[in-house]
């Protein structure tokens, strides 16, 4: 577990197995609340370790599934902290009618979050639905496929994938994936015009390690994306990005 900042710790996990050898890493971001307890975002496949060292920081009261696409892990992270609060990105409950979700992620945030964090559902990509939050005590903005850090890509594979999709080159960047998910370039911009509108100072992304960034280099690198967005028709059914650790039990992605 690495300390990015006051009050924000990013979890790093072994990397998802995919097709052709890919090895891509996720982690997790934590948040220490106004109440010293700890909010848990896109949570992993914790053990036993982890799960001593977050609770030498604190009790885990909230869990976030951040998107249509990371879920996998939240009914094993609620088991483990039955006391938590589940919250879902909008239709994830449908999807998951097994997981008991408290809270559908939206623009206001949890009450217990007070003002130290702020929600965007990210617009116009409803196949993601993602729910990106920012920590303002330490201008952190936590992500899921919203943009890639992969700066140590384990094998020619996983650089191969990440140079297919545009998120190779060992720096943030946006994928290609994401901007064909775009139905809606016009609600999809408005809510980037809110991201970058907040202090960013850190980007913490699951895919990737945690980066020194500000708003206005992270505005630069999404330029060329959202100045022009194409909205970009798939076939009916198809999704933008295959998930992640896929389990047959319930279509999980991650």
């Amino acid at each position: 577990m690495r300390t990015v900042a006051p009050g924000i710790w990013h979890i790093p996990y072994a990397p998802v197995k995919l097709f052709g050898g890919v090895r891509m890493p996720i982690s997790s971001t934590v948040f220490r609340l106004p109440d010293r307890t700890l909010l848990l975002y896109s949570p992993g496949d914790i053990d036993d370790i982890q799960a001593k060292e977050l609770a030498v920081l604190g009790d885990v009261s909230h869990i976030v599934a951040p998107s249509l696409l990371h879920h996998l892990y939240v009914g094993h992270a609620a088991q483990r902290w039955p006391q938590a609060k589940l919250h879902a990105a909008p239709g994830l409950a449908a999807k998951r009618p097994d997981i008991k979700f408290h809270r559908e992620l939206g623009r206001d945030p949890d009450p217990a979050w007070g003002d130290a964090i702020d929600v965007e559902v990210v617009a116009g990509t409803p196949s993601f639905n993602e729910a990106v939050l920012f920590h303002r005590p330490s201008g952190t903005l936590s992500v899921a496929d919203f943009v890639f850090n992969v700066t140590k890509p384990a094998n020619f594979a996983t650089r191969f994938v990440l140079a297919m999709t545009g998120t190779g080159g060992r720096e943030l960047r946006q994928s290609r994936l994401w901007r064909f998910a775009v139905k809606d370039r016009a609600a999809a911009r408005g809510s980037i015009d809110r991201i970058l509108a907040w202090p960013i100072q850190h980007v913490l992304p699951v895919h990737g390690e945690a980066i020194d960034i500000d708003a206005s280099r992270l505005a630069a690198r999404l330029g060329r994306s959202y100045g022009a967005m194409p909205v970009v028709q798939l076939p009916a059914g198809t999704l933008p990005m295959q998930p992640l650790g896929q389990s047959p039990r319930h279509d999980e992605a991650r």
